[in-house]
């Protein structure tokens, strides 16, 4: 799908409610994160800041500034000369998250362990029960949001409003990899993961709680599909392997 074809029905949507008299570059950023997560706009596609100045009706170098945030997150790919794109997500580069979270939540976990009887986890089965519907109505982005929030939640809960901040630009990058990849990585299987890590914490069992985190991330990160790396060396593209 154009960038033109992802992004007119929020443009319209700003419009017709009269909050798009000004449309900001934060609104720029948060229309195309969301065309991302979507899938309306898919990997590599083209980010031209004429075409999209148009559709926004706002200069280029706000659009500039929203493509800069998007390129800071790892959404979207930045080339001198070059016209932005969306990025396409690599698994070196996911792995690089997964290793990032693993650190930072098994954190959380701990520190939220230090507190537990003042940290009041019903949030959490709300967050979950979101998933559910999500899954249930086939909103998949809505989905991908839910599962982070739950995260962020046990990170609040936590108390380390670093820690926090922290993973909440970890999340950002891991919603971007899960929504750009060709796997079904969410799925009821994830409001099961989620639901076993609150009964674990609800027993006190730290230990559990982190093992089951760890299981839980990485078996997110089992489930992408990276496309593979598009190549422009000819003997790599045409190597045939010989017989023996």
């Amino acid at each position: 799908m154009s960038a033109n074809a992802a992004v007119q029905q929020p443009i319209q949507t700003a419009r017709q409610d009269g909050s798009g008299a000004r449309l900001t570059s934060n609104f720029v950023y948060q229309s195309i994160y969301a065309a991302i997560l979507e899938k309306r706009l898919l990997p590599t596609a083209k980010l031209d800041k004429g075409t999209l100045g148009r559709i926004f009706g706002v200069s280029e170098w706000t659009i500039q500034r929203a493509l800069t945030k998007l390129a800071e997150e790892g959404a979207v790919t930045i080339e001198p000369r070059q016209v932005a794109r969306v990025s396409r997500p690599s698994e070196r580069q996911a792995r690089q998250v997964l290793e990032a979270r693993l650190l930072v939540e098994a954190e959380v976990i701990r520190q939220l362990g230090q507190h537990l009887a003042d940290s009041p986890l019903h949030a959490l089965h709300a967050l979950v029960e979101n998933q559910q519907r999500c899954l249930a109505t086939g909103d998949g982005a809505g989905l991908i949001e839910q599962a982070c929030q739950f995260h962020l939640k046990l990170a609040e809960l936590a108390g380390n409003n670093l820690l926090l901040e922290f993973l909440r630009s970890l999340l950002s990058r891991s919603a971007l990899n899960i929504a750009l990849s060709r796997g079904a990585v969410y799925s009821a299987r994830t409001c099961e993961e989620h639901l076993a890590l609150i009964t674990a914490l609800e027993a006190g069992d730290i230990s559990c709680a982190t093992q089951l985190l760890v299981g839980h991330l990485n078996g997110v990160f089992d489930r992408m599909c990276f496309a593979p790396t598009p190549t422009a060396d000819l003997h790599a593209a045409f190597k045939v392997r010989r017989t023996a």
